[in-house]
């Protein structure tokens, strides 16, 4: 046998015959090197003529790929998402307005339409382009079609509430792009204005969404202001602290982190104003890419709301409205007309503030008609005659007694917050109720039958009521009244002076007003520091925000009292 044509067997086989380590192959079979054949080994048939001479093939079977589908969705299908889960807030918002408050059901269709025009410029939303083609007669399905509601759909439902419409992208971006646009519309606060078409996604929040109820109300003439929504939203009244407890559970599991951060609201922290600042940046959006003009505020009902919450007498609602007309200054956005070029009393181009919020002009001047009819100094001023509004004095010692704070201040949400170990074992019996309810609703996971334990079986946790606030009752329109009339009561009635010719400088209307610059000015207490903070409680302004407002307007004031004379000592001349 030729030693070319030996090879060796694998490892662990010989010859079974003659234990021979070496074989050899021929016709398509194994054989020793001593001649014996190895069964059991066929090379090829030689039976079939078509496989002679022929070897075979390894065919190994293909693994089957599996898609793995992420949990947390990314780029445009999360922020998607995230638009679907604060449309079901949105709804949810406007149903509770309407059943508790006693809105009109026509807010609902306009809150609809203004969430369109929000976000149907968004870039990537395939409900774009799908409206686009419908406006043309074009459908996906190749047919013409008609476009019914809104051109994404907003608000509308099918089955129950988290039966949302869906949209679909057209282009993918990271997860950390949607991250950081959310980081930039924070950190860009002073270029107000955005163009919503642009790459940079200018995604709203739950605040805007606020500010969005509070613009529907506005076009369909509702009386609520500002401060009444945002008093709604911090006291829970209105669902809005649990906002990512409303939506279902298979949409908030799928939500990136960046989107489930914005939507816990429960960490909300209200320290004034920040409702004005996003009606302020809505605004100027919708007038920026549609154009869309404000209609004025129902002033006049409005007046008369602040009247009854701050107690003060009608007289102020037409000084109020006075001190706008003669500034002309309007009650719709904004207040400045003359935005633009008003270079007039400071000599400087004017840019966008809170003024130009008419919610916030209107408590402005109606603080600063108060100040000057009803001082809060303590200086002795005497009326001409017995048409001076110094006629009437207002006791604000018994205002502030009608305002004083409870002696025991009930805990709130942001209270428990901040609470250490040390304060929480001082509680008492019904503050430890209240604070083991708030723990399990903000500090446990959402139970299941899947994550049950043994000592979750021995010590079951019932279910907790979202319960409002402690003290977020509104009063109602009797008490209100009853305690205007109370301090309508303790007013004073002043005798008039007239002018004498004996050069004693009596002190009239106006003279010796006092202005407040900062909040330290207003002092640690005392009746303006206290008239300050409730006008500011019911606005929804910081104390801060409110007293630079009343600055701002009295500048204004003085700049047209100062022109005022100079244009009576020109026309004497």
């Amino acid at each position: 046998m030729d030693e070319q044509r030996l090879r060796k067997f694998p490892n662990g086989q010989r010859c079974t015959e003659c234990r021979a380590r070496k074989y050899y192959l021929e016709n398509g079979r194994r054989y020793c090197q001593r001649g014996h054949e190895v069964e059991g080994y066929i090379q090829f048939d030689v039976d079939e003529d078509d496989n002679y001479g022929k070897t075979g093939k390894v065919v190994r079977k293909e693994k089957e790929v599996r898609e793995t589908e992420r949990k947390h969705l990314s780029g445009n299908d999360a922020k998607e998402l995230y638009l679907d889960c604060l449309q079901i807030i949105l709804r949810k918002q406007i149903a509770w307005l309407i059943r508790e408050k006693g809105f009109s059901d026509e807010l609902e269709s306009i809150c609809r339409d203004l969430w369109d025009l929000r976000i149907r410029k968004f870039i990537g939303l395939k409900s774009v382009s799908r409206a686009q083609e419908k406006g043309k007669g074009i459908d996906h399905d190749g047919t013409g079609s008609q476009h019914c509601g809104g051109g994404s759909g907003a608000l509308s439902q099918s089955g129950s509430d988290s039966e949302m419409v869906m949209y679909s992208s057209q282009a993918e971006t990271t997860d950390t792009s949607a991250d950081e646009s959310v980081k930039s519309q924070r950190k860009k606060r002073s270029g107000r204005v955005k163009d919503w078409e642009s790459e940079l996604w200018d995604l709203p929040g739950p605040m805007e969404v606020l500010a969005l109820i509070y613009m529907g109300c506005l076009l369909k003439q509702e009386p609520v202001r500002v401060g009444d929504i945002y008093r709604w939203a911090k006291n829970n009244q209105l669902p809005f602290l649990g906002a990512i407890d409303l939506v279902p559970n298979e949409l908030r599991e799928r939500l990136p982190g960046w989107a489930q951060r914005t939507l816990l609201t429960r960490w909300a922290k209200f320290d004034g104003s920040e409702l004005h600042k996003s009606l302020l940046t809505l605004t100027l959006g919708f007038k920026k890419n549609y154009g869309m003009v404000s209609p004025p505020l129902p002033a006049p009902s409005l007046l008369v709301l602040y009247l009854q919450d701050l107690a003060l007498p009608p007289e102020v609602h037409l000084h109020a409205r006075q001190i706008c007309l003669m500034l002309n200054l309007s009650w719709a956005f904004p207040t400045r007309q003359n935005i633009k070029d008003d270079t007039s009393f400071t000599g400087k181009t004017s840019r966008y503030t809170l003024l130009d919020i008419p919610d916030v002009l209107l408590v402005a001047s109606l603080v600063l008609a108060t100040k000057y009819m009803y001082p809060m100094d303590g200086v002795k001023r005497y009326p001409r005659d017995h048409n001076d509004p110094l006629t009437l004095k207002m006791d604000w010692d018994a205002w502030e007694a009608e305002f004083a704070d409870p002696p025991e201040k009930p805990l709130r949400r942001l209270d428990f917050a901040a609470m250490d170990a040390e304060k929480v074992w001082t509680l008492s019996k019904e503050q430890m109720v209240e604070y083991l309810d708030w723990y399990q609703e903000t500090q446990l996971k959402s139970w299941s039958a899947a994550d049950e334990t043994e000592i979750d079986r021995l010590f079951p946790l019932e279910n907790v009521l979202r319960l409002p606030e402690p003290g977020s009752k509104d009063m109602t329109d009797e008490e209100l009244i009853a305690r205007m009339h109370r301090v309508q009561k303790s007013m004073k009635l002043v005798e008039p002076r007239p002018e004498t010719n004996d050069g004693r400088n009596i002190k009239r209307l106006g003279s010796f007003h006092q202005r407040f610059r900062s909040v330290e000015q207003l002092g640690e207490s005392g009746p303006a520091r206290r008239f300050h903070e409730k006008a500011a409680e019911i606005s929804g302004l910081s104390l801060k925000a409110l007293v630079k407002a009343v600055y701002s307007l009295e500048e204004l004031l003085f700049g047209w009292e100062k022109k005022e004379k100079r244009r009576m000592r020109l026309g004497e001349v």
